[in-house]
This record gives C-alpha cells, structure tokens and sequence, in this order.
C-alpha cells in the first residue's frame, strides 16, 4: 500500500514549462514548475524577477513540457 505525502501529490499537480525571457539584449531559458499554467499577460516569477507572459503554447501529452512561454522584463 502506497501512502501519499501532501509533498508528492503536489508535485502531481505541478507543470513543467520551459520559460524563454526576453530582455533588450539578451535571451534565457529557464524550467519551471506552476500550478497553472499562464496566458498572455500572466505575471511569471523567473530568475530575473517578474516578468509579463507574451505567448503560451501548450504542448502535446508526449512532450517533456506541458507548455513552452516567452516573457519579457517589464
């Protein structure tokens, strides 16, 4: 019999997405894990500090990630 602890079925629920920021004169990548997952617009907490999503693309079921975002600094 397998017990669940509340830390493994959060991390059931949480979605791996691959963050693409966008600066003036650069570019990054970072995966995060979030309970939802953003639209356009959404603030997004990133390695940099908040930034604004500006284009969400869910991927399909076979992918490593459930959705691939760019954002830029604000």
């Amino acid at each position: 019999m397998h017990v669940w602890s509340r830390s493994s079925t959060l991390r059931a629920m949480l979605n791996q997405v691959m963050i693409t920021i966008e600066g003036p004169n650069f570019q990054d990548v970072e995966e995060l894990e979030l309970l939802n997952l953003p639209v356009e617009g959404d603030p997004v907490e990133t390695k940099y500090g908040t930034c604004i999503v500006t284009r969400a693309d869910v991927q399909p079921q076979d992918d490593r990630f459930a959705a691939r975002v760019t954002c830029r600094l604000p």
